[in-house]
Parts: structure tokens; C-alpha cells; sequence
């Protein structure tokens, strides 16, 4: 409840912010990436409608996503202990997410707010950077430089390697603004299955899958190999026991599909991002992942539950499909 009292001090805070602010649910499972994009957050609130986007970010506890991720945990409601962040919102130029590891930093992002980019809504971008020292290795498909400037992918690395030294988080979320780039959240990354971390400059390529069938491209997006029963699923249908053991096909990675990767072998998705809050749910479930892939050009446009199965490297974007 928010009474009259409480309305009265949220609107007060506000206006102390700058008179817009953005509304942020928080929790303290949100370190798991098992919970990227569950909750709800309302960007562009003003005084006279923070009390509303408050109560939004309480409602979204009892969501159909939230209460079958923790189903999928084996987890109680109570230990979400849902907070809520009233913060000043800038409106970005570019934004989205970077990725450190050893010897590279894996920047992704979109001009504009990067909402799009984690909601699974758009593919962006995304460009390559040598860690530590800097310099730009690639420029990946699309080239994210082209589209935001050279400098603001170059100040992005360099913020996400100062996060790795300093907290050891691996993930941080980004925005560009104003000629900065602003830390939105930073997160550990999720642990890699064995033998399939991303092939560094230089070394062997992937073996094809070896196995008989029709493949078909599609683009890396969480390393790891599956196979299954080809299933197309879309969010909030009842399809969870379908999926469990199979190889979910989605239009697009939107996070409300999270509750059916907790029984899923593989996800192979039509579009979107590897930098998607449902890439991350995969990650840390070490469920394999394949983006950019039609499977529809060999099983039709609708393919039934069962009649095809489905062998996938996350790793390399291989897609090998086979009649059941």
C-alpha cells in the first residue's frame, strides 16, 4: 500500500531529481542470471506518477515469468524481498551490454535506449576489443562503431575492464550520454560448460556437428551443444512440459520465455541478440543457444511438436535438423 503520506514524499523525491526519474525493481536474486528481465521498470515517471509506477514494480512479483522462474528454482516468493529504485534518468544516445574475458572485451549495443537490445526486440550490434590495452580487434557484424563512434565503444571496454578489476564482475550493462558512458549495472558472468568458451584470434575452427541432416546458419549466441525434439514455443503459452528435454524454437528471445528454458535442452531463436536478458537466463542454466536461424525453410512455417529433432552448437551457429 502507499498511503497519502508516502505518495506525498515519493512525489518530493522526484522533484529533488531533477522532476524525472526512472522507477527500477530490484532484487537480491538478480546476481543470478537465472533472473535477467524479470521484473518491470518504468522509464519517463513524473511526480504525479511515480506512486503508479511503484505499485507496478511491486505487481510484477506476482507476473506469470517471476512466479514459474521460481518454481524452476525450487524457491519460495518470500525470498524475492522485491525493492524498489527511484533513480534520475538520463535518456541514452546508445546503449546495451559488454562482455570481459581474458584477452577481449565483447561490446554490444544499439543507438538509442538499449531496452530493445535486452528485451530481445533487436539484434544490434557489436564490436571486439583487445583487453587489457585497447585497440579495436573486429568490428562484428554490423559494426557497432560505425553506428555509435569509435571513442564510445573504446570508453565502453575500457569501463567494463575497470568493473572486472575492481568488482570481478564480467557483465555490465551501458548507456552513452551526454559524451559519457554510465555504468547502468554490472554482474558476474555465468559459468562456461567445458570446452566451450569462444574461439580466441587465431585458433582452430569447430568441427562441424557430426551428424546426418539438413543444416542450417544461424549465429552463435551461448556456446554448448544439444539435441532434442525441435518444439516452437511463444511466451506464456502452457508448453513447459512440451519443452522439457526439448530444443525450443522462439520468434524472438523475449524474457517471458525464461520459465521454459528450465526443462529445455537447447533454444535456437528466429532473431535478436546474444546480449539478451534471455541469452543470460540460457548462460546461467547452461542451456546452448543459436540466434538468426529460420528453421521453418526446412520444416514449414509452423513445424509440429515432435515431427522434426534438432542438433545445435551455441558455440558456432550450427543448426542440423532431422526428420523424427
Amino acid at each position: 500500500m502507499i498511503d497519502l503520506g508516502l505518495s506525498e514524499e515519493l512525489r518530493g523525491a522526484v522533484d529533488g531529481l531533477g522532476g524525472r526519474v526512472i522507477v527500477r525493481s530490484s532484487s537480491p536474486l538478480e546476481g543470478d542470471g537465472r533472473w535477467a528481465g524479470a521484473f518491470s521498470s518504468v522509464t519517463g515517471v513524473r511526480g504525479e506518477d511515480v506512486a503508479t509506477a511503484v505499485r507496478s514494480c511491486w505487481a510484477s512479483v506476482f507476473a506469470v515469468d517471476p512466479l514459474r522462474r521460481l518454481e524452476g528454482c525450487g524457491l519460495e516468493l518470500a525470498v524475492l524481498d522485491l525493492a524498489v529504485l527511484v533513480q534520475p534518468e538520463i535518456v541514452p544516445e546508445a546503449g546495451g551490454v559488454a562482455r570481459t574475458s581474458a584477452d577481449e572485451v565483447i561490446v554490444e549495443g544499439v543507438p538509442g535506449h538499449p531496452g530493445m537490445l535486452l528485451s530481445g526486440w533487436t539484434e544490434g550490434a557489436s564490436a571486439r576489443v583487445r583487453w587489457p590495452g585497447g585497440g579495436l580487434a573486429r568490428d562484428g557484424d554490423g559494426g557497432l562503431a560505425g553506428l555509435v563512434g569509435l571513442r564510445t565503444v573504446a570508453d565502453v571496454a575500457e569501463l567494463a575492464g575497470r568493473v572486472h578489476a575492481e568488482l570481478g564482475d564480467e557483465v555490465i550493462e551501458w548507456a552513452a550520454c551526454g559524451g559519457r558512458v554510465w555504468l547502468l549495472q554490472s554482474q558476474p558472468g555465468a559459468p562456461r560448460p567445458a570446452g566451450s568458451g569462444s574461439p580466441s584470434a587465431g585458433s582452430e575452427p569447430a568441427a562441424p556437428l557430426p551428424v546426418a541432416g539438413t543444416r542450417v546458419p544461424g549465429t552463435p549466441a551461448v556456446p554448448g551443444t544439444a539435441a532434442g525434439p525441435l518444439v516452437a514455443c511463444r511466451p506464456h503459452e502452457p508448453a513447459a512440459r512440451e519443452c522439457r528435454g526439448a530444443v525450443v524454437l522462439v520468434d524472438r528471445p523475449v524474457p517471458g520465455l525464461a520459465p521454459l528454458l528450465f526443462g529445455a535442452r537447447g533454444v535456437i531463436a528466429r532473431a535478436g541478440a546474444a546480449s539478451s536478458h534471455l541469452a543470460e537466463v540460457a548462460r546461467s542454466l547452461g542451456v546452448p543457444m543459436v540466434i538468426g536461424c529460420r528453421p521453418e525453410a526446412v520444416t514449414g512455417p509452423d513445424p509440429a511438436a515432435g515431427a522434426w529433432f534438432a542438433t545445435i552448437n551455441g558455440g558456432t551457429g550450427e543448426v542440423v535438423l532431422t526428420p523424427a
